[in-house]
C-alpha cells in the first residue's frame, strides 16, 4: 500500500509537472504573438543579445528535431508517411512535415521511459503490451493535439471568409487584378486566413490558374465556402464573365449564409449546454467512485486485460462525444 501510493505521490508529481510545462509554453507563444501583432505600432527597445532558459532550451530541441529530420527523410516510408501532415505545417515556417514525425518518436519514447520509470519504482517488471501500449498513445497523442488545432484553425478561416471575399471584390471593384486582389487580402486580414491567401499569392505567382490555385485552396481547407468559390471562378474562367458580379453574388450568398448560422446558434445554445453537461457525466460519474473508494479501479492497472479494458472504454468514450456532437450538428 506504501508503495502503491508512492507511486500515486510521483504520478501526480510528474502530471502537475509537464501540465505546468505545457501551460507556460502555450503562455510563451501567446505572448510572443501578442508582441508580434503590437511590435509594430512600438518603438523597438534596445535589443538584448542574452536569451532566456526557454528559448535555449527551444533552440536546442529545434536542432536535435533537425538532426532527426535527416535521418527520417532517408526513408521512402517515412516521407509517405508524412505528407498527411502537410496541411499542418504553416506559410513561412521552418517546421515541415517530417517533423511532426520526429516529434511523434520523442513524445512516444517519452511515454515508454516514464512506463519504465513507474514499473520500476514498484519493483516489478514490465510486460511488452504495458511497453507497446504506451508507445502507441504517447505516438498518436500529438495526432489529437494537431487536429483539434487544424479543426481551430478551419473554424477561424471559415469566420473570415466573408470578409475576405469583400476585401476582393473592393479590389476588383477599384480595378485591381486577382493577384493584386489577393496580395490585398493576405495583407489586409488576420492569420490563419492570411496564410492561406499567401499562399495562393505564390501559387498565382508561379504561374498557376485562378482555377486551379482556389481549388488547391478548397482541397487544404475544405470547407463549403471555399469549395463554392473555387467552382464559382472555375466556371467563370471557361465562360467568361464579369468578375465583379460574381463577387457581388459570392458575398451576398456568404452573408445570407453567416446569418442563418447566427440564427441557428441562437436557437440551439440550450441544447449545446444540455450536450457539454453529457459530455462530462462518464468523467464526473468516475471520479464520484474514486472518491467513495479509491482502489475501485486498481485491478484495472494490475493485468494486461485491464489495460485492454481501458482501452475499450477509451475508445468508447470517444465515440460517445462524437456521437454527441453528431446529434446536435446542424448544415447551413
Amino acid at each position: 500500500m506504501d508503495q502503491n501510493l508512492l507511486l500515486m505521490i510521483i504520478q501526480i508529481i510528474i502530471i502537475v509537472v509537464l501540465f505546468i510545462v505545457i501551460v507556460f509554453m502555450l503562455r510563451q507563444n501567446i505572448s510572443i504573438r501578442h508582441e508580434r501583432r503590437i511590435g509594430r505600432y512600438s518603438i523597438e527597445p534596445i535589443k538584448s543579445e542574452s536569451l532566456s532558459v526557454f528559448d535555449n532550451l527551444s533552440i536546442k530541441y529545434l536542432k536535435f528535431i533537425k538532426r532527426i529530420r535527416k535521418i527520417l527523410l532517408k526513408s521512402n516510408l517515412i516521407k509517405r508517411i508524412s505528407r498527411r501532415y502537410e496541411k499542418y505545417t504553416l506559410f513561412g515556417k521552418d517546421t515541415v512535415a517530417v517533423d511532426y514525425i520526429a516529434h511523434k518518436l520523442i513524445i512516444a519514447i517519452t511515454f515508454v521511459l516514464l512506463t519504465v520509470f513507474s514499473q520500476v519504482l514498484q519493483t516489478r517488471l514490465v510486460t511488452l503490451f504495458e511497453l507497446l501500449f504506451n508507445f502507441i498513445l504517447g505516438y498518436y497523442i500529438l495526432d489529437i493535439y494537431l487536429i483539434y488545432r487544424n479543426k481551430m484553425r478551419i473554424k477561424k478561416i471559415e469566420n473570415e471568409m466573408l470578409r475576405a471575399i469583400i476585401i476582393m471584390n473592393n479590389a476588383f471593384k477599384a480595378g485591381k487584378s486577382t493577384m493584386q486582389a489577393v496580395l490585398i487580402a493576405s495583407e489586409e486580414l488576420p492569420e490563419p486566413i492570411s496564410d492561406e491567401f499567401k499562399k495562393i499569392y505564390q501559387d498565382l505567382k508561379y504561374g498557376l490558374g485562378v482555377d486551379v490555385v482556389f481549388e488547391r485552396f478548397a482541397k487544404r481547407i475544405n470547407i463549403e465556402e471555399a469549395r463554392y468559390i473555387s467552382s464559382s471562378l472555375t466556371i467563370l474562367n471557361k465562360t467568361g464573365g464579369n468578375i465583379v458580379k460574381v463577387f457581388d453574388s459570392i458575398e451576398k450568398t456568404l452573408f445570407d449564409k453567416k446569418k442563418l448560422k447566427e440564427e441557428l446558434r441562437n436557437l440551439t445554445v440550450s441544447s449545446n449546454l444540455v450536450v457539454k453537461v453529457l459530455m462530462f457525466v462518464p468523467f464526473i460519474f468516475v471520479g464520484i467512485i474514486y472518491i467513495l473508494n479509491p482502489n475501485y479501479f486498481d485491478p484495472l492497472f494490475a493485468s494486461t486485460l485491464g489495460y485492454f479494458v481501458l482501452f475499450v472504454i477509451f475508445v468508447m468514450v470517444i465515440v460517445y462525444i462524437w456521437f454527441l456532437q453528431k446529434i446536435m450538428k446542424v448544415k447551413v
